[in-house]
């Protein structure tokens, strides 16, 4: 497929399942690609286990070493491969997380499952608005809201603030055994949707909208080919949600790419929604 030249997708959290299946299928789809990591040497690997020529590697993704939660690293994931200082990506495709280590504590018995760092996505998600703040201001003119990124964020069920999302079977042990990583995936959620809440005019917004993806427990390994299918997936806003127990990580990333990134496929009902998926 030969894609538009002015699509340009940077990718936050490239490493893990659902962002690394969505990156997989933006590049295979010829999108020009730029994904900030910590280690290279490994997104790389992960990319040419999965059947990836270096040839297109090299040719649609630019790979910037670095944190997510280091703005000068954003900034700079931001802004390469850009044509001009001014010059921000199409999309913006962020899926960290912490990685998960069980905890008990006597005062929350059930609160069993935490983080290595319990506020990475409220910190992350800080540090990408102020990258975007800084890049527009560097640049000395301000973007119209049209041509400024679309936002999808990966996020989860059970932080709605609509109805209930999670299955009443699972319902009681989910939201208790996960609470503390939801908590940071809720900070996460408001301070992005307060983003795209701003009026159309307020020229403080750094995205022209976002996109919250709330998958059901992730399963399956980190490569676009453990896959169930489209056909198996379920999706549904956050007013009518869809309910449902797990979901295939590559999946996720396969209707992220098919849904919100693919200029021939994308669904602009989604812009502005929390999609829950299932299977």
């Amino acid at each position: 497929m030969s894609a538009p030249s002015s699509t340009r997708v940077v990718f936050f959290g490239a490493t893990g399942g659902v962002t690394n299946a969505a990156l997989v299928h933006t590049l295979k789809a010829g999108y020009q690609c730029t994904a900030l990591v910590r280690t290279p040497e490994k997104l790389r690997a992960q990319l040419t286990k999965q059947g990836l020529d270096e040839s297109l590697i090299d040719k649609h993704l630019t790979i910037v070493q670095g944190n997510a939660l280091d703005i000068d690293a954003v900034k700079k994931a931001l802004t390469a491969n850009s044509p001009s200082r001014s010059s921000l990506p199409t999309h913006i495709v962020t899926g960290l997380g912490g990685s998960p280590k069980l905890n008990f504590d006597w005062c929350h018995p059930l609160h069993i499952a935490t983080l290595d760092n319990p506020n990475i996505c409220e910190t992350a998600a800080r540090t990408l608005l102020q990258a975007m703040r800084e890049v527009e201001a560097e640049a000395g003119t301000k973007q119209q809201l049209q041509n400024k990124p679309l936002l999808i964020f990966v996020s989860t069920t059970g932080i709605t603030r609509g109805p209930e999302d999670v299955p009443l079977a699972m319902r009681f042990l989910y939201h208790q055994m996960l609470a503390v990583p939801h908590a940071d995936k809720k900070k996460m959620e408001n301070l992005f949707r307060a983003d795209a809440e701003k009026a159309p005019e307020d020229s403080s917004r750094v995205f022209r909208n976002v996109v919250g993806i709330r998958p059901t427990l992730l399963s399956g390994a980190a490569g676009y080919t453990d896959a169930a299918g489209l056909d198996s997936v379920k999706s549904g806003t956050e007013s009518k949600p869809a309910l449902g127990y797990s979901i295939k990580r590559a999946d996720v990333g396969h209707w992220i790419f098919e849904n919100v990134i693919n200029e021939t496929s994308r669904r602009k009902e989604v812009e502005g929604e929390m999609i829950t998926l299932t299977s």
